[in-house]
């Protein structure tokens, strides 16, 4: 299949004046970090992609986190061919959640830029140097996303995130036409976790992403505090790569979503901003408990569970709080003007009319490879 492509978004294209970086200059820019949990056939995929592609990162690194299927014997094998090709292996014997992961890996890396990826991402030919280019030339971006396409290449995934007041993260322009992406770099309100490029320098800054939140939410978390210490984020369509991905919910999702964001929230805001928020804050309760009560009792007890295990995590909000304190330069109220007041109902009405089983995104069906 070949690609309808919007002018603008030719892959490869330079994004800004700064474009000259040479793909070479990749190796020395970008520490490029996979977390894999039982991964199967998708984090070969990924991984078959990603050092076989012109745009290569100098420095590869996985993070198996305690898997017990064939991903890890796949990883195994390549351990010893892969060390000599900028790829290395980290094992963790234990799953310690996705942000767990993301920051051990992390501490291995040691290029200006660290690229962070799902395991079952799958990237386009020249997806990286647009990204780091824009990087390169804008000092006040603090982390970018790139165009995350669905697996069919012809429908977007997220063109970054739709970030809401009451700490909702929302994919935005979700199953939006290929077409409708914007052609240059566009400033978002959050970055999305299945890819991004951060500042190294910013990311242990703040102690890398937020551990404490096991799996879920963590790129609303870490976006709301890039922001905070006063940098903006963006979009950058010229860098692409697709997600096996399909918006669904269960459970133990909900649990940690509504756990992660509520903590956030108690985390970073100040009362007297809390308070100012209660009408927009209170809707997003009913909704999600509406939500809920649509799904049945699995997902009434999970809601409630978010509420009884933020009782026993004060000593981690306080933590983030003093955090908080030690990098902001913006004030909540600041931060009104950069995060966004509506819902995205067509996800929700999505979410509301799911039934029966939920499968991982990386469980679907394979997809239409990569085209050239």
């Amino acid at each position: 299949m070949t690609l309808s492509t919007p002018k603008g978004l030719e892959p490869g294209l330079s994004t800004s004046p700064e474009s000259s970086v040479a793909s070479k200059s990749l190796a020395s820019l970008v520490s490029l970090i996979i977390v894999n949990y039982n991964g199967g056939e998708a984090t070969s995929r990924c991984l078959d992609l990603l050092l076989t592609g012109p745009d290569r990162p100098g420095q590869v690194i996985v993070v198996d986190n305690g898997s017990s299927d064939e991903s890890r014997i796949y990883l195994e094998n390549i351990q010893e061919a892969g060390l000599r090709r900028g790829l290395r292996v980290v094992w963790s014997e234990q799953n310690t959640g996705y942000a767990g992961g993301v920051n051990l890996g992390a501490s291995f890396a040691n290029r200006p830029y660290l690229a962070i990826m799902n395991m079952d991402v799958e990237v386009e030919p020249d997806w990286l140097l647009p990204a780091v280019a824009f990087l390169e030339a804008t000092p006040q971006a603090g982390a970018v996303s790139p165009l995350i396409l669905l697996s069919d290449g012809q429908r977007i995934n997220a063109e970054g995130q739709d970030v809401h007041v009451t700490g909702l993260g929302f994919n935005r322009h979700l199953y939006y036409p290929f077409g409708h992406a914007s052609p240059a770099p566009v400033p978002v309100s959050g970055i999305h976790g299945a890819a991004f490029i951060v500042r190294r320098s910013l990311f242990e800054e703040v102690g890398g992403m937020d551990a404490g939140a096991f799996l879920y939410h963590e790129d609303v978390n870490i976006s709301w505090l890039l922001q905070l210490m006063g940098y903006d984020l963006y979009c950058v369509p010229g860098s692409r790569v697709r997600h096996h991905y399909d918006l669904s919910m269960h459970p133990a999702k909900l649990m940690l979503l509504e756990r992660n964001r509520l903590t956030m929230l108690l985390s970073y805001c100040s009362l007297p901003f809390l308070l100012a928020l209660a009408v927009p804050l209170a809707c997003t309760e009913a909704m999600m408990w509406g939500y809920c009560l649509l799904q049945g009792w699995t997902f009434l007890k999970a809601k409630g569970s978010s509420y009884r295990q933020i009782v026993g995590r004060w000593s981690q909000i306080i933590a983030r709080r003093s955090l908080a304190r030690k990098v902001r330069t913006r004030s909540d109220w600041q931060m009104l003007g950069r995060l966004r007041w509506f819902y995205a109902l067509d996800q929700f009405t999505k979410l509301a009319r799911e039934r029966g089983a939920r499968r991982r995104s990386w469980d679907l069906p394979p997809r239409e490879p990569v085209q050239g």
